[in-house]
């Protein structure tokens, strides 16, 4: 019961929740799956009939009641509902009466004393004191049998009024009617494990044992087997990707095969019984110089035929090999054990009996395999996730620097419209004695939007960017390579400045992004390397920052934790150095709090935010084109992240003057939609009080100067 309602409640739906809902809605005509609850109730019935009736000495009133419950479950398994919303007064009633049998019962049993025969002598032992004398006006007291009944009977009463009047004022009716319906067949579970106990507890003839016990143990080695190959996976690999290969152990992972990725998983489902197959691939170091390589294409790095077919023959090799290691530790084990409780050495029969397990074990696993996946095809194959998005929008990529082309005027009107409103309401110290413009995006994540940028660049007059990390998705370059963002880097004719994020690199001491981007000629990286810290001077203002410590594939917790020591190395590095106008790091946590500074700026969140002088940029291009890939609400056909991009203003005083930020929305989609523009006064950003002897001029030259890192902290 237990089992069944569980598996027909994980085959429902989203609405359905078991926690609230009754399991009678898994009875109703039209619920999808409906069989398994049907199935359900009719087992759960037939075996409370057959207890009921095969119970020794139990009283007949008792026995009446359970056969009227084991009755209402076969009726509810055969008479579905009507409807699946609401309630049905005629499987209410039904349930109702079922139910309180099984709670019912005990009350009717009665355990007498049993007879002695005349010739069989009274039991050793100290002598029986005799009962204390009764008054004639006492009642005479229940017998022990019928006392607990009684007992047990008030406390699943008692369960059953709770779930109808507890569980739902606390909307968990469908959780409180399990615990009750369960203890009730529970407690029956109880009689009938006693009874057959007090029977003797044997388990048929010899032969009906040694059978038994050859089908456990044969059921033990495939079980065996099977963790065995979870604990020990077996690695298979091509030139540019490996794998781990394992059996499954969920019964709902029969006949599948089924390839698990952080996109999304792949499901091949085929006709047979064989045990399920979960494969965990991985990306190979190997591809990136394949990614790098020119002419690159998705055919170039797919393994070739032989590659697969030699990979296929490891994996097998390799579960075939763990499975019969795993069969033969629990057919030793069986062994050990019966001999350990018997207290001899295993006879003949013991190891034929384990013998014949392993190997049926073996034989029964393989002739399925063989009989389910040799030369077959999938029945169906199913993507979920971003895979299964992927899958059938894989052409909006191939025109993304089109479609970013496109947008390009509709945004300059945006902008142009915007200026004009801002010139005319804006205060008069913002539009007085502007000396720098930055455009600062972030969280490019290889969406090559780079179009767009260069016009906001033509059309803002821009002198310079700021990114604050994350260029590409899996930390290597060959991805970027690939979206052609260096090339568009290089065409913006502008510094560009950059901070490597979480997702530009492979692990903490990985520079590969950072050594393809400083072959641009116009990219200026704020800390090439661990040992190396830049400082660029431009028009007067003073701009520094350092990378983030965290990689691709770090697991993403901590993040505070791990953006403290890079910070207070940082902070040593520059102690002894004139304030700096403008901080950069990836993380909000690394730049938070940074004394001294003018401006600090981060990334990393998709979310443009301001909190005091930190600025947190949004994402230039949604998130890039894998977010596009999420499924959207109400129908939507694809959705992504808001786009972003702030431009920031300095005047003569070298302090800032204006932040406009901008938001749109849609640009992978073709849909570009204006969704928000705000001007943000600089002197709630940078309130630092001007320096009078401090000026700046857009006429001074860029300037780059090296600072040699602190020590490294050691961590706390």
């Amino acid at each position: 019961m237990g089992a069944g309602s569980r598996l027909a409640a994980e085959l429902q739906p989203l609405g359905f929740d078991p926690t609230r809902d009754s399991a009678t809605l898994l009875l109703a005509s039209g619920t999808p799956h409906r069989w398994v609850a049907a199935a359900t109730a009719a087992v759960t019935g037939l075996l409370v009939l057959v207890v009921a009736w095969s119970l020794p000495r139990l009283p007949r009133a008792a026995a009446l009641v359970l056969t009227l419950a084991g009755a209402a479950f076969t009726v509810l398994a055969l008479a579905p509902r009507g409807s699946d919303v609401g309630w049905s007064w005629p499987s209410g009633l039904v349930a109702a009466v079922g139910a309180l049998s099984l709670a019912l019962w005990p009350a009717f049993t009665e355990e007498p004393a049993p007879a002695r025969r005349p010739d069989e002598p009274a039991p050793a032992g100290r002598p029986v004191r005799p009962a204390p004398a009764r008054r004639p006006d006492e009642p005479a007291p229940a017998p022990a049998g019928v006392r607990t009944g009684l007992a047990v009977s008030g406390l699943l009463v008692a369960l059953l009024t709770g779930a109808v009047l507890v569980g739902r004022e606390v909307q968990a009716y469908g959780l409180l009617e399990r615990v009750a319906v369960l203890a009730a067949l529970g407690w029956l579970n109880v009689a009938a494990v006693r009874a057959w106990w007090m029977a003797g507890h044997r388990l048929g003839s010899r032969q009906m044992r040694q059978l038994l016990g050859l089908g456990v143990t044969t059921m033990a080695c495939v079980c065996a087997g099977i963790v065995t190959t979870i604990l020990a996976p077996v690695p298979a690999s091509t030139a540019n990707f490996s794998a781990r290969v394992s059996l499954s152990p969920d019964p709902r992972d029969v006949s599948r095969v089924v390839i698990e990725t952080v996109l999304g998983d792949v499901d091949l489902s085929f006709r047979g019984l064989a045990p399920g197959v979960r494969v965990q691939p991985q990306v190979r170091a190997e591809i990136t110089e394949a990614i790098g390589a020119a002419g690159a294409s998705i055919r170039s790095l797919q393994p070739t035929p032989a590659e697969q077919d030699a990979a296929i023959a490891a994996a097998l090799t390799g579960l075939a090999l763990r499975f019969a290691a795993g069969g033969l530790v629990a057919a030793t084990a069986a062994v050990v054990a019966r001999s350990a409780w018997r207290h001899r050495r295993p006879g003949w029969r013991t190891l034929a009996i384990a013998t014949g397990s392993w190997l049926g074990a073996q034989a029964i696993v393989a002739l399925a395999a063989f009989g389910t996946f040799a030369g077959a095809t999938p029945e169906q194959i199913n993507a979920t996730g971003l895979l299964g998005t992927v899958r059938n929008r894989a052409g909006i990529l191939d025109d993304l620097q089109a479609r970013s082309a496109e947008v390009a005027p509709y945004l300059q009107n945006v902008i142009a419209l915007s200026a004009a409103l801002q010139e005319r309401y804006q205060p008069a110290e913002i539009a007085d004695g502007q000396v720098l413009r930055i455009l600062l995006v972030s969280d490019i994540h290889a969406g090559n939007q780079y179009p767009l940028m260069a016009s906001i660049i033509r059309s803002e007059d821009v002198d310079l960017v700021i990114d604050a990390g994350d260029l590409v998705n899996f930390g290597t370059p060959g991805e970027g390579t690939i979206a052609d963002l260096y090339t568009g880097i290089e065409s913006l004719g502008v510094p560009y400045l950059f901070v490597r994020g979480n997702h530009d690199a492979i692990s903490p001491t990985d520079t590969a992004v950072l050594n393809r981007l400083a072959e641009i000629p116009n990219v200026i990286l704020l800390q090439p390397t661990d040992s190396l810290y830049q400082e660029v001077d431009v028009a007067g203002i003073t701009i520094a920052g350092f990378n983030d410590v965290r990689y691709w594939g770090d697991g993403g917790k901590g993040s505070a934790e791990k953006s403290q020591a890079p910070k207070q190395r940082w902070l040593a590095s520059f102690a002894q150095r004139p304030a700096v106008d403008v901080v950069v790091s990836h993380e909000p946590w690394a730049v938070q709090g940074i004394p001294r500074a003018g401006v600090l700026i981060n990334g990393h969140m998709h979310t443009a935010y301001r909190e005091g002088n930190r600025l947190q940029a949004g994402t230039f291009t949604g998130g890039g084109p894998l977010t596009h890939f999420v499924p959207g609400q109400g129908g939507e056909e694809l959705v992504g992240q808001p786009s972003a991009f702030d431009l920031l203003d300095f005047g003569a005083t070298c302090r800032l003057t204006a932040v406009r930020r901008y938001q749109f929305t849609n640009i992978v989609e073709g849909r570009p939609a204006y969704d928000n523009v705000s001007l943000v006064n600089g002197a709630v950003v940078d309130t630092r009080p001007v320096d009078p002897l401090r000026t700046c001029a857009h006429s001074e030259p860029l300037r780059v100067v090296s600072v040699a890192p602190a020590t490294p902290l050691r961590s706390p």
